[in-house]
């Protein structure tokens, strides 16, 4: 079926934004998806210059290079992310978001920074109703499990379940 997606896809004569950015989703549900990153993150970069309102693809991107380890333009796309359209989307990946952020930003040696973006997180996740925000992952590899934030992160996981 991707394939057939893809197919029709490039048959267009003029791709945009939307086109592009399916493309790099299609490419990134392969298997040996990051053996073919560069064409992915091409994707999701032609799909940002076509349509810079496209929140979507610019987190996409981040993503990828979040995904193969770049840190650096991960954190430098996650910030390029228009926060109030993405908040609008979907409350989820805006918090995710953050903690995005963060995870780069701890991971890139500015720790104390990176503390403050998961205390972000921690302060969602007390004040959102259960299931609605994605459980936080990235701040659990940052910190010691004896860090406050994930003390309280865990407490409000236990009163939910």
């Amino acid at each position: 079926m991707r394939k057939s997606i893809r197919g029709k896809i490039i048959a267009q004569t003029e791709l945009n934004s939307l086109d592009y950015q399916i493309l790099g989703l299609i490419d990134t549900e392969s298997e040996d998806w990051k053996d073919n990153s560069e064409n992915i993150i091409d994707n999701f970069k032609k799909a940002v210059e076509k349509d810079k309102s496209n929140f979507m693809a610019q987190l996409y991107l981040a993503h990828i290079y979040h995904d193969i380890g770049n840190l650096e333009l991960a954190l430098n796309n996650y910030l390029k992310v228009d926060t109030k359209a993405l908040k609008e989307f979907r409350l989820w990946r805006y918090v995710k978001l953050i903690e995005q952020i963060g995870f780069c930003t701890y991971k890139l040696g500015n720790e104390t920074a990176g503390i403050v973006f998961f205390e972000k997180v921690l302060n969602w996740y007390k004040q959102t109703p259960e299931n609605e925000l994605a459980r936080p992952s990235e701040l659990l590899e940052c910190l010691p499990e004896n860090h406050r934030i994930i003390i309280e992160i865990k407490k409000i996981e236990d009163y939910f379940e």
